[in-house]
């Protein structure tokens, strides 16, 4: 049986003799530079520690296993620190998505009777506009008024909704048509 000095050399040895590969093994498995000498260190200390307690056969392969240990056990829990971290982050969205729904909800609801509320011929004039896409035109030669009838119409009908939205304290940028709804169909012909 060897003493515990030269069972040292012998590991000592087999380290320096492979060190560069083992920087270049712990390397290929997307290691951060900076660990790679922490990873060496940890290596060395566990193989000198088990030679001590039972002779390793092949020193040289023994510190490729351990330091493919230690890379494999480093890479875990770095996956799982980003797992924990996705998950945080998932269960927050989800929770801000949820509350953005039922807000959104909320505010569609309460748009909807303020919208019934209004005058026939602004909540008229106002769903043409939004769901048909109808120019002011259009609007008004189905409703049989004149063109600036129609804009006063749709203009007084979103201001109401817009002044009622935001005293049952609803946040309401310009109620402005999205930028296809403003155009007419003549405009989006073109």
């Amino acid at each position: 049986m060897l003493t515990n000095k030269q069972s040292n050399n012998r590991v000592l040895t087999a380290f320096q003799t492979c060190k560069d590969g083992l920087v270049r093994s712990i390397m290929k498995m997307s290691v951060e530079q900076q660990d790679v000498d922490d990873i060496l260190q940890e290596t060395f200390i566990r193989v000198l520690d088990s030679d001590a307690k039972q002779q390793i056969k092949s020193p040289k392969g023994y510190l490729f296993v351990v330091s493919r240990n230690l890379v494999l056990k480093k890479l875990m829990q770095q996956s799982k620190e980003i797992h924990t971290e996705l998950d945080d982050a998932l269960e927050d969205d989800d929770e801000n998505t949820v509350e953005k729904e039922l807000y959104q909800k909320l505010k569609f609801e309460r748009f909807n009777k303020v919208l019934s509320s209004l005058p026939e011929k602004h909540r008229r004039a106002i769903l043409l506009r939004k769901l048909y896409c109808l120019s002011h035109k259009e609007i008004a030669k189905k409703m049989d008024v004149s063109v600036s009838s129609v804009e006063k119409y749709i203009a007084h009908g979103l201001k109401q909704c817009k002044q009622t939205l935001c005293a049952h304290g609803y946040e309401v940028d310009e109620l402005k048509l999205p930028v296809h709804l403003n155009q007419s169909s003549e405009e989006q012909a073109k």
